[in-house]
């Protein structure tokens, strides 16, 4: 059951709001879209008595922007460009890309 109508998504993705401007290419077509970028903090403890900490690009956007988006497909978000390295739709209406920078 889909929370937010698409004009609600179309407002909290606005670059006037919470969004930036990107241009996502899926299979070798690119379009422009808006998203929500963020530097996520994870620490990772391989087991030997310490953590390995850093961050993760993540974008989050309509998933209506992103049909058909699959891994290694990219992203350009203020002239940085990201490697789609896992898709994770929510099942409402919003999807959250993880990152890499080429």
């Amino acid at each position: 059951m889909v929370l937010e109508s698409a004009s609600d998504l179309a407002g909290y993705f606005d670059t006037d709001a919470h969004g930036v401007a990107a241009t996502i290419t899926i299979n070798g077509s690119g379009s422009s879209i808006n998203v929500i970028l963020n530097k996520e903090y994870f620490a990772i403890d391989p087991g030997l008595g310490m953590e390995v900490e850093g961050t993760q690009p993540v974008c989050t956007g309509r998933s209506t922007d992103m049909t058909n988006v699959e891994i290694g497909d990219t992203i350009q978000i203020s002239s940085v460009t990201y490697n789609i390295i896992n898709v994770q739709p929510d099942g409402v209406g919003v999807t959250t890309l993880i990152l890499e920078e080429q």
